[in-house]
């Protein structure tokens, strides 16, 4: 009977889906960003300029958030730690109902 070996190195897929998850659910944010700095210094009429980047903001938050999921899956498959994949899964989610919020009149 075989058994593992107890210097076993940890794998590191839950790591690497959690950190795109992450990157993706930021890159989601950033135009959002760009967009409330230029419309508070530059010039108010930047505004409309949501409509454009809120739904970029929801596809990249939809996709930090799927990956976000793969990277639990996989760091509960390799036992691994489980800190960049739920915090892309927050961005990712957080940013989907903001956004889907902010375009369903949620705020107003």
């Amino acid at each position: 009977m075989t058994s593992e070996p107890a210097d076993r190195p940890w794998s590191r897929r839950g790591r690497g889906w959690g950190i795109a998850a992450t990157i993706f659910a930021g890159i989601g944010i950033l135009p959002v960003a760009v967009v409330v700095v230029l419309g508070y210094t530059v010039d108010p009429l930047w505004g409309w300029m949501l409509f454009i980047a809120l739904p970029i903001s929801i596809a990249a938050g939809a996709l930090g958030g799927v990956l976000g999921i793969i990277g639990l899956i996989a760091a509960r498959g390799d036992r691994g730690g489980y800190g960049w994949p739920v915090v892309g899964l927050v961005l990712g989610w957080g940013q989907v109902l903001l956004g889907t919020g902010f375009l369903n009149g949620w705020f107003i």
